[in-house]
């Protein structure tokens, strides 16, 4: 019995050390996986195990570290995606501290200041070398901005080019639970082509108003005769009749080169590039003048291969062709002039001129002939002699095709307008 009883004590202890032992194995392993880091291990070993109070413990470990790296992930795909939206903007954005420590910034900032990469814990007063924006800065904590504020700003190594608009926004950046505003947040958009197109829409309408308004005031001048006075006078009658008609044709060709212009600007029109006989196209345009041609004495000289097949837009080449010839008839008073219209190859390319040996486009008018109702001479005479329209159409109208124009003069001698037209032009709508 004395020995049996010792029997079973000594199986216990022997079955009590190799659980110790046991313990420490496993033990030694969970150590060994935590500091490798390796989920495989793990997962061997909290799956590998006998339920036990070591056992319990071990698998909550486990969990805890697969919950935790769960919750790394998905932090880090956020931030990923924070990130990637930040840096893609078009908007600059600069984060920075109250010691004016540079903590953040994307690349559109990078290029808008001119940095070769982001100068984070920099100073910002010292990077942004721009006056405006660094008063800003410097009271953005005492005394934040509440709205967006415009300022001008000269992008680094373009002194020669105008100054920038950019609408600022500066907002405070809390990071803390207390709430007090340790960061600043400055966006910076770039909003210089929307300002000078709200510029151009204002000149538009005013100038077109004052064009509009000049024959109807004139229409509505010879009405108010007809109608009170009695004119027996039938050849009279007949003159404010003409005037009026005349008034009227003015009025309702500004009205057709405003929607025209406005179609190509606005993409509105789709241009149809088809192959066409630009010999054909420019003696009809020749047809529809031959009045003014006539009145005028000119003389028209044609030098177009023997095939002239071009690819474009047929209307719209006939728009082009007869704003052109029609301006040098209309700008030039004597008679006479003679007007040459060619076309040639070269490469991949067709070029494109008509030139006139009138009077002339003077040097400091050449970069602004092709702006709306913009007239090189305003003081030429009170009869207007064009919509002032004609050569804002041809421009759009061959860069609508993919092509580029340009113009030279000597006054008194020639002046020639020349198109470099792709054979095959991309549709740009």
């Amino acid at each position: 019995m004395t020995f049996l009883f010792i029997s079973l004590i000594i199986v216990l202890l022997f079955l009590l050390v190799v659980q110790n032992l046991s313990n420490k194995s496993r033990l030694k392993k969970l150590v060994e996986a935590l500091r490798k880091n390796d989920q495989n291990l793990l997962k061997a070993n909290s799956s590998n195990t006998k339920p036990s109070a070591f056992h319990d413990l071990e698998q909550q470990i486990v969990e805890q570290i697969f919950e935790a790296e769960t919750l790394e992930k998905r932090v880090g795909r956020r931030e990923d995606l924070i990130s990637a939206v930040v840096e893609g903007l078009g908007d600059a954005v600069i984060v920075f501290d109250k010691n004016f420590k540079i903590r953040f910034t994307n690349p559109s900032a990078c290029k808008l200041f001119g940095w070769p990469s982001p100068p984070l814990e920099l100073n910002a007063v010292e990077q942004l070398n721009n006056n405006e924006l660094i008063k800003l800065i410097e009271n953005s904590f005492n005394n934040p901005i509440t709205e967006t504020i415009e300022i001008q700003h000269q992008p680094p190594g373009s002194l020669d080019t105008l100054p920038r608009v950019l609408e600022v926004e500066l907002a405070p950046l809390t990071l803390n639970d207390n709430k007090s505003v340790n960061r600043a947040r400055l966006v910076l958009r770039d909003v210089t082509d929307a300002r000078n197109l709200e510029l151009v829409r204002k000149d538009f309408v005013a100038n077109a108003s004052h064009e509009l308004r000049t024959p109807l005031t004139i229409i509505n001048g010879y009405l108010e005769n007809l109608i009170e006075d009695e004119i027996e006078d039938k050849e009279n009658s007949l003159n404010f009749l003409t005037v009026m008609q005349k008034h009227g044709h003015r009025l309702a060709r500004i009205i057709e080169d405003m929607l025209t212009i406005s179609k190509l600007e606005s993409h509105s029109d789709t241009i149809q590039i088809l192959p066409f006989n630009f010999k054909s196209c420019t003696e009809e345009v020749i047809a529809r003048l031959k009045p003014l041609i006539d009145q005028k004495e000119a003389k028209l000289k044609l030098l177009f291969p023997e095939d002239s097949t071009v690819n474009g837009d047929v209307f719209y080449w006939g728009q082009i062709l007869f704003n052109l010839i029609e301006n040098a008839l209309k700008e030039n008073e004597e008679k006479g002039i003679e007007i040459s219209i060619s076309l040639t190859e070269k490469d991949d390319n067709f070029i494109i001129s008509v030139s006139d040996n009138g009077v002339g486009i003077p040097a400091s008018s050449i970069e602004f002939i092709f702006k709306r109702f913009y007239r090189v001479d305003q003081s030429r005479g009170a009869e207007k002699k064009g919509t002032g329209l004609g050569l804002s159409i041809v421009k759009r109208a061959i860069e609508a095709h993919s092509g580029e124009i340009t113009v030279t003069s000597t006054p008194g001698i020639i002046t020639t307008f020349q198109v470099i037209l792709p054979k095959n032009p991309k549709m740009d709508y």
